[in-house]
């Protein structure tokens, strides 16, 4: 039942990918990609086995595309291609072919084998699957000059971190994991307080039968729903998933601390019952298991989290807050997929300060979202156009808040519409948005409105040619907002000033490459006038400038100017702020000594005049021994820093403070696989 392996990837781009086939017909499949890939590039790439696009199946595990089949794969060789999608079309970055052999029993097939062999089948078949591998950094820094302020860090410092990859798998079953570790002898500095601690992990545990799946996860993640009362919730605890494969109906269980936390003392996160958020999350395709088909997601949660230092005056103690919530939420696609609905509704019991003075407040919020590509690929002048046009409504009540979303913006009803379009070498987007706040309708409230529109655009030209090469391959790119805060209405009596604003920016840049060098600059304007007299009107204008060339294989430059100006209309004073940065690195003996070098310069004048500063940082390493997989690799670097304040007219504010390091390091790239 093992696969053979033949081939090999095919570069056509300017990076390769490498493929490691399944260990047996319903094992997963892997694509290594590079780990500096780009994240735009991601996008754009797409899978296909045998023929059919998987790419909506795949999972992306630390950065590298993996598949588990959903039907068990047939006996015999199949064909894996890996590739990248543009306005232009496909181009095939890998292929692959691996071969199933003898494939799945049969119903009438019956085979007899003991015990003890089953038991050594499966053990080998896991010792064949598994993989742990390990990037370490570890360095001793002792400080040798210094002119600094008082209570600086340590003299002698050891610290570095890690990152610990590993993953074993049989034909159903497979477990990974991952984590970082923290290395930093002064505990003043350590994140935890602990001379070496844990950073952030997580061990998955998934199993996929015929007909059940199930993943087991603990350690930092976070449980696939995005909603008003979960929103970029990513922590530490455990969660357990159950449903059936095809993902039609699934349930997860959860339990998660509320507030971030690292280091090893708290392994799950878990150990603390009065900083635990706890509940279920359940969805299911009612009618069919289309992609596009509708499915409900259901979601509860109850928890306590850290008091955060918050306390009421004559108070015993602190008391954090504690919520409840539930939402339902139902997205539906239509057309292929070219017609999308989603919406939610959701409500939330939330105590800001659990058992104390503040009473709990119930609030709700509800969204409806539609986004549509009305045009099924169009092409105009030989390329292809992507047109989306989406609006979404959504009401928040005045006092909405939950444990796992605490950054949510509340009260506000919101009407937007957006479009992007995508056409060649050419993108562009809108935005408009029109909100109102005091949903509760609190008569001691006023009622303000706020008006938006926001557009970006961008071009990418193609590398220029003949009498144009000298322009490169240039770019351009606008942006910008204008947006408008009135008052609606004002309660009888209410002695804050009005609300009667305009605020707008628009920014412009532009830019270009070469073989060996490139540059570019932008250019900021923005205005706030306040035609309420609450505040005084600004305008701030904001250039910059950078640039690069790599000289040779052994010597690079860059660097930049940024020029900015404040003014303050109602006082007529203005502001002015320069900053400068450069820096070079370079290859002083190939494969032994690298140095580097960067300057910065901060200039302010004008009516906000503070004192000049420069910082310099350098650094030049020896490598004794190059670092390999499984081999440690070995280096000594003198590194420097200075700072420099120039008070200019006022001379009690001159001060220069410099220290100088040798560091000693320590690089142990690990990998083992089976």
């Amino acid at each position: 039942m093992s696969p053979v392996l033949f081939g090999a990837g095919m570069a056509l781009a300017d990076w390769s990918a490498n493929f490691d086939a399944p260990s047996g017909p319903s094992a997963p499949m892997h694509i290594d990609l590079p780990g500096d890939l780009d994240v735009m590039e991601l996008t754009t790439l797409g899978v296909e086995l045998d023929g059919i696009d998987i790419t909506a199946l795949l999972s992306l595990d630390g950065g590298d595309f993996s598949y588990r089949p959903v039907e068990p794969l047939s006996a015999g060789e199949h064909v894996v291609k890996l590739v990248r999608m543009s306005s232009e079309g496909s181009e095939q970055i890998g292929q692959w072919s691996f071969t199933i052999v003898g494939g799945e029993q049969g119903a009438g097939d019956v085979t007899t084998v003991d015990s003890s062999q089953n038991e050594l089948a499966a053990a080998e078949s896991w010792l064949r699957s598994s993989s742990f591998s390990a990037d370490t950094m570890t360095e001793v820094s002792s400080r040798l000059f210094e002119d600094l302020p008082p209570d600086q860090p340590n003299h002698t410092i050891v610290s570095g971190g890690g990152d610990l990859n590993g993953e074993a798998s049989s034909d159903r079953l497979s477990v990974t994991g991952r984590a970082n570790y923290l290395v930093q002898s002064d505990r003043n500095l350590a994140q935890t307080g602990n001379a070496i601690d844990l950073g952030e992990y997580d061990i998955t545990a998934a199993y996929t039968g015929d007909t059940i799946s199930s993943k087991a996860i603990l350690g930092h993640h976070d449980i696939g729903v995005n909603s008003f009362l979960f929103s970029n919730f990513y922590r530490r605890g455990a969660s357990l998933k159950v449903g059936t494969s095809d993902e039609r109906v699934h349930a997860t269980t959860f339990a998660f601390r509320p507030t971030s936390v690292a280091g090893a003392r708290d392994f799950t996160g878990l150990n603390d019952g009065d900083d635990r958020l706890e509940g279920v999350t359940a969805s299911f395709k009612p009618f069919s298991n289309d992609l596009h088909g509708l499915r409900i997601t259901g979601l509860y949660y109850d928890g306590e989290g850290d008091d955060g230092g918050f306390g009421l005056a004559g108070g015993t103690g602190t008391t954090g807050p504690d919520g409840t919530g539930y939402a339902v939420i139902a997205d539906k696609g239509f057309f292929g997929g070219r017609l999308t609905l989603r919406g939610e509704y959701a409500m939330s019991d939330y105590d800001l300060d659990g058992a104390g003075a503040v009473e709990e407040d119930s609030s709700g919020a509800h969204s409806i979202a539609i986004e549509a590509r009305p045009f099924d690929s169009p092409v105009f002048l030989d390329k292809t156009a992507d047109i989306v046009v989406g609006g979404k409504y959504e009401s928040i009540d005045t006092f909405f808040n939950s444990l796992a979303n605490q950054g949510i913006a509340a009260d506000r009803h919101a009407y937007s519409a957006y479009t992007n379009i995508y056409w060649g070498s050419l993108s562009a987007g809108l935005q408009i948005l029109h909100q109102t706040n005091n949903v509760d309708d609190l008569a001691n409230v006023p009622t303000d409105r706020l008006r938006s529109i926001n557009f970006n655009t961008a071009y990418n030209f193609n590398p220029q040619e003949g009498s144009l090469s000298f322009l490169g391959t240039p770019y351009i790119n606008f942006s910008g907002y204008v947006s408008d805060s009135d008052r609606m209405d004002t309660p009888v009596g209410y002695l804050p000033g009005d609300t009667n604003s305009l605020t707008d920016s628009a920014t412009f840049g532009f830019g270009t490459s070469y073989s060996n060098w490139y540059w570019s600059g932008s250019h900021t304007v923005s205005q706030y006038e306040d035609h309420a007299n609450n505040s005084s009107d600004t305008v701030n204008n904001l250039s910059g400038f950078n640039a690069g060339w790599t000289v040779n294989d052994r010597l690079e430059l860059n660097g930049g100017v940024q020029v900015g100006s404040f003014r303050d209309e109602d006082f007529a004073t203005t502001t002015y702020n320069t900053n400068v940065q450069l820096g070079a690195s370079g290859i002083i003996v190939p494969n032994k000594v690298t140095a580097r070098f960067d300057y910065n310069l901060n200039l302010a004048a004008g009516s906000g005049d503070t004192p000049d500063r420069h910082v310099v940082n350098s650094e030049a390493e020896w490598t004794l021994f190059a670092p390999q997989t499984n081999r440690p690799g070995l280096a000594l670097a003198v590194r420097g820093s200075m700072e420099d304040f120039n008070g200019n007219a006022n001379a009690i504010q001159d001060e220069t403070n410099y220290q100088v390091f040798t560091v000693f390091r320590v690089r142990a790239p690990f990998s083992l696989s089976r």
